[in-house]
């Protein structure tokens, strides 16, 4: 059986908190633990927490902006820490949304961030436990980059943290001639978005490289007590059945709600994760 994980940052709404307050994240995760809701967490390391520099991803910037300014900040050390006190499972750690728009920056200081957000990640990963870090590796604005780069930066750096499975996701791209699956599939290890293999209708394409991937983002919207995937031609429960009936996966499962779970009432929320099993 597939262990059950669930994305962090939107958990914190089901107590009207907010996704970057720590606190209510962390309340949040001893309750789905103790309902046995799940197994564990894809624990997100967020850009609003890092006191080196603002977000750069574009998606709401100005709200994220005022946010970084004036949230708590948490350095990889201090973040281990209260992992570590929380006895919380932290199966996966989700890298720095905004790795890969520094790594395909032109100016080597902003390279020279993104190769330390990886580090960051990979280290808070090792330090929890957890054998899984997901990465967004490339600027999915940008026109132009050298995948070549990004492989050989994360394969350089990911050497040094042996016990942690660095896995790409296949995030939306905008290089010429190029999907997400193409360049992906060059990686040693990978996690699988269904959102974005719906978009590119390229999910049947991952069969082939189904030994390789090692999370899969289960990315739902909450409708009453079930998930729902829209603008795809496959449903949530079909690609569940087609993970572990067809493809006999055997990697990590992690729910993460599209939209958030905002106005989600906790009864259909529990019923919802309880339908994955």
């Amino acid at each position: 059986m597939n262990l059950l994980s669930i994305t962090t940052p939107p958990l914190a709404v089901l107590i009207d908190q907010r996704g970057y307050q720590l606190e209510a994240i962390l309340d949040v995760m001893h309750r789905m633990l103790k309902e046995s809701l799940i197994d564990g967490f894809e624990f997100q390391n967020l850009a609003e927490w890092d006191a080196t520099g603002p977000p750069k991803d574009k998606a709401k910037f100005e709200v994220r902006l005022k946010v970084w300014e004036t949230c708590e900040k948490y350095s990889v050390d201090e973040l281990s820490v209260i992992l570590k006190e929380s006895k919380l499972p932290i199966l996966s750690v989700h890298a720095n949304r905004d790795v890969g728009i520094h790594l395909c920056s032109d100016k080597r200081r902003e390279i020279q961030r993104g190769e330390r957000l990886i580090h960051d990640s990979l280290n808070l990963a090792q330090q929890v436990g957890a054998r899984v870090c997901v990465f967004h590796l490339w600027d999915t604005w940008k026109h132009q980059f050298d995948p070549a780069f990004l492989q050989r930066t994360l394969e350089t750096i990911a050497d040094e943290y042996p016990k942690v499975k660095a896995a790409v996701e296949n995030v939306p791209i905008n290089l010429p001639n190029h999907t997400p699956f193409e360049v992906v599939k060059e990686f040693e290890w990978i996690t699988l978005d269904l959102r974005w293999a719906g978009m590119y209708n390229e999910l049947d394409k991952f069969a082939e490289v189904s030994n390789r991937i090692v999370n899969v983002h289960l990315r739902g919207r909450l409708e009453t007590a079930k998930w729902a995937i829209h603008h795809a031609p496959f449903t949530f429960y079909e690609v569940l059945n087609l993970l572990r009936s067809e493809w006999n996966f055997s990697g990590l499962l992690t729910v993460e709600p599209e939209g958030g779970l905002k106005g989600a009432e906790w009864a259909d929320f529990t019923a919802a994760m309880t339908s994955i099993r």
